[in-house]
């Protein structure tokens, strides 16, 4: 109920007081008392929407501001992972309005609504209704909403608390309870995956991991509610264990944009254990080992090209997969012609070096030994000069 109406409430029964009143022909001195308390409960009134039409300022940077516009219950705020139902309108500053839901239900801090609006809900008590203005950054972005959300966009939201449960024991929830959460928490987190928020995404995608997997306290209830004693069949697990598989699947498509490659192969393993004919989970892990080898030591590219390849021999006719199977290609053949550049710069290398020392040595050899074999020469003709003589001197003395 908003600040006017109560004034307004107020005004009437002042005035329907005042009638009695004059009908009954009281005394002047009672009707002067009531016009006094009818302009003390108006000053009143009037205090109390002006307090209400104050704009707070949540979060100190202006990225979301609050107004009150009926006052909630108090202390009764929700804590984090609570079940809340809200009732909604959101619209741009012109007034359009572009989304609106009843009784929508959400888990605090789950990232199931925009993160200005998750934060604002934390911030109210039941019962209350409050208007918000929520900056860009903390509602839709640069992205927007097309059609309807324009890029970089303030949106306004007028929000009503409803109701606040608190958080289910997922063991107790029966099998076709624990799909309609998980699967809302997989198709939130494909939301914010395609809007580029991988990190938020990988969160809703292991919240979902939560209600899908049989492995912590089993499924072991009722199919569903109403269900009477009907047990869970095999049949309605390998339904969950699908789910789960696509939720591992979509998660480590995220894990590898925020190049957690580790992780992406341990999710891609739980899903070829399960499937070992998933295409999208042989190729996302030829991919893996593709961005691994690229930051490591490790040659991760014949991994990748048996990921691929048995990728493709399950859909031959993906071209994205015959894409990355030519590019994995290309970079094993410049692999291979640097291993070969090397191998030869190892055992080649150091003989050719080698030969061409020992080519200047002789060379050097040659140059410096012309000059020393012209002094034996001239030194032996002297030698056989003197001799000469002195074999005369000894004939003829």
């Amino acid at each position: 109920m908003s600040a006017a109406f109560i004034d307004d409430e107020v005004a009437t029964e002042m005035h329907n007081a005042s009638e009695t009143v004059t009908k009954n022909d009281e005394t002047e001195e009672l009707t002067d008392g009531v016009e006094e308390n009818e302009a003390e409960v108006s000053i009143g009134s009037e205090g109390d929407a002006k307090n209400k039409e104050e704009w707070v300022d949540l979060l100190g940077s202006g990225a979301i501001m609050k107004k009150i516009l009926v006052e909630g219950k108090p202390d009764t705020r929700p804590q984090r992972s609570e079940k809340c139902a809200i009732n909604y309108n959101c619209l741009l500053e012109d007034g359009t309005e572009v989304d609106s839901a009843t009784n929508f239900e959400l888990y605090l801090g789950e990232s199931d609504v925009v993160q200005g609006l998750d934060l604002s809900i934390g911030l109210m008590n039941i019962s209350e209704k409050c208007r918000l203005k929520i900056e860009p950054r903390l509602a839709f972005g640069k992205k927007g909403f097309p059609p309807n959300i324009p890029s970089d966009t303030l949106v306004i939201y007028d929000v009503e608390l409803v109701s606040v449960e608190p958080e289910e024991e997922i063991e107790s929830l029966s099998l076709h309870q624990r799909k309609i959460i998980g699967n809302k928490k997989r198709e939130r987190g494909n939301w914010w995956y395609i809007r580029g928020e991988n990190n938020i995404a990988i969160q809703c995608y292991r919240r979902a991991l939560d209600y899908l997997d049989e492995v912590e306290g089993g499924v072991t209830g009722a199919l569903s509610e109403g269900s009477g004693d009907k047990e869970v069949s095999d049949a309605d697990l390998q339904g969950l264990l699908e789910d789960r598989i696509s939720v591992c699947n979509n998660m480590a498509a995220a894990q590898i944009k925020m190049e957690m490659y580790d992780a992406a192969l341990n999710s891609l393993q739980i899903v070829l254990r399960c499937q070992p004919n998933n295409v999208k989970a042989h190729f996302r892990k030829g991919r893996v080992n593709i961005q691994a080898a690229s930051i490591s030591e490790k040659n991760d590219l014949p991994t990748a090209m048996k990921c691929l390849q048995r990728a493709k021999e399950l859909s031959p006719t993906d071209v994205e997969i015959q894409k990355e199977i030519n590019m994995v290609a290309k970079l094993l053949e410049k692999q291979k012609v640097s291993e070969r550049e090397l191998a030869r710069r190892m055992f080649n290398g150091p003989k050719k070096v080698d030969k061409i020392n020992k080519g200047d040595v002789e060379k050097n050899k040659v140059n410096t030994g012309c000059p020393l074999g012209l002094w034996a020469t001239i030194g032996a003709t002297v030698a056989v000069g003197v001799a000469g003589i002195v074999a005369y001197r000894f004939k003829y003395a």
